[in-house]
């Protein structure tokens, strides 16, 4: 018999070509046609007489896996029913296999019935109503297997389409976060530089100066002799407003910028350089003991007085600043005494008292053992001549005068 031929497909009319595909081995012809007869209106049906025969048209059927079912007998030639039912378990695994025996053959069956996979096995002879209707309950088991099977694979298409899909929404949004990051910190950074030079700006000092009082704090219950932790510096370039009348906006531009970047190169890296509003700034240094702080400051007067501002169209003129200098806590170890704010307004004071000497000079407002703290505040403001009279507050000028020192 050939391997595959047409006359081993039931070709009833009445077969749909959506029905069910089974298989049906046996080496008994008779047992075949009664077989047919019994599911053929139901199932497509192909017959084999062997085991042999039935794989090699398995092998060559273009879409095998359209075999839903296989009966075969248990006794045959060339190899016994369990062993060729093995041997499809391996070629078409999702198949349901049920297998035809006699009484006498039934504890080989059940010894052997893992081996093949069974779905069932049925004795000889067996009953027409439950043969068919163990097929029906196999094909609707094996489209059952398959639907499953197909949700499932459709399930896993959709989780891995979904997970690829939040993957990729996860990375746009990680991505737009990031960027939103940066722009905060953009925007951050702008909102806390000088647009024009690039120095901090007051509300930089205002923000972070109080952390870093807070940790100073923390970490320091006292200041040894001599040491200032929070050194502050008022500096205002003497007679700005010459250069914008002089010579234009533009030209204060430039020398505000070149200002700047003296600071800068005069202060330490650890330094804070604030442009504090028009040509007035706060230098804010660490970690320096007074007489430091004051040789800090003559450094920027100096360098300063020494510089000659480039204003372009090949013009150019020398400044001078004056600078006011008073520490954090200007009571010694009193934090509590006067604000960082009022100190600043100290160094201020000591601007002003540089800028009514002459200018191109600094001028420092220090502490002396002062007793009534919670009112010294006020009476400093009001009458500063009276607490260096008093002894109170130590002023020093950074060069000897012709005249008595103007407050």
């Amino acid at each position: 018999m050939s391997i595959f031929d047409l006359e081993n497909i039931s070709l009833d009319p009445n077969n749909a070509k959506d029905k069910p595909w089974v298989m049906l081995v046996d080496d008994e012809v008779e047992n075949l046609r009664v077989l047919r007869q019994l599911l053929e209106k139901d199932f497509r049906i192909l017959t084999g007489e062997n085991g042999y025969e039935a794989i090699n048209m398995i092998n060559n059927m273009p879409n095998p896996e359209k075999i839903q079912l296989i009966i075969s007998d248990q006794r045959m030639p060339e190899f016994t029913g369990i062993e060729f039912l093995e041997k499809i378990s391996k070629i078409l695994p999702d198949t349901i296999r049920i297998i035809l025996t006699g009484y006498s053959d039934v504890q080989v069956i059940i010894d052997s019935i893992n081996k093949a996979k069974l779905y069932k096995f049925l004795t000889k002879p067996f009953d027409p109503v439950e043969l068919s209707l163990t097929v029906r309950r196999g094909v609707e088991a094996y489209q059952m297997r398959r639907d499953l099977l197909k949700y499932s694979n459709n399930l896993e298409k959709m989780v891995s389409d979904k997970t690829t899909e939040l993957t990729q929404k996860t990375k746009e949004l990680k991505f737009k976060n990031e960027e939103l990051v940066l722009a905060l910190d953009s925007l951050e950074r702008l909102s806390l530089s000088d647009q024009l030079t690039g120095a901090h700006n007051r509300h930089f000092l205002i923000k972070f100066f109080p952390q870093e009082l807070s940790k100073f704090k923390r970490e320091n219950n006292s200041l040894p002799d001599g040491d200032c932790h929070f050194g502050l510096i008022m500096v205002d370039i003497d007679y700005f407003k010459l250069v914008n009348d002089t010579y234009g906006h533009d030209a204060g531009d430039q020398v505000l910028k070149q200002f700047t970047d003296i600071l800068h190169k005069t202060c330490r890296e650890s330094d804070w350089v604030i442009r504090w509003g028009g040509e007035e700034f706060v230098i804010v240094a660490r970690g320096l003991n007074f007489e430091n702080l004051l040789n800090l400051a003559e450094r920027i007067r100096a360098n300063v007085e020494a510089y000659e501002f480039d204003l372009g169209c090949d013009q150019s003129i020398n400044k001078t600043c004056s600078l006011g200098i008073a520490s954090f806590p200007f009571i010694k170890n009193e934090f509590a005494s006067l604000t960082w704010e009022q100190t600043l307004n100290i160094a201020d004071l000591a601007l002003y008292i540089a800028k009514n000497n002459g200018r191109n000079a600094w001028v420092s407002l220090q502490d002396n053992n002062i007793e009534e703290k919670d009112k010294f505040y006020n009476d400093v403001m009001t009458d500063l001549k009276k607490q260096v009279r008093n002894a109170l507050v130590t002023v020093q000028i950074s060069r000897q005068l012709e005249h008595e020192l103007q407050l």
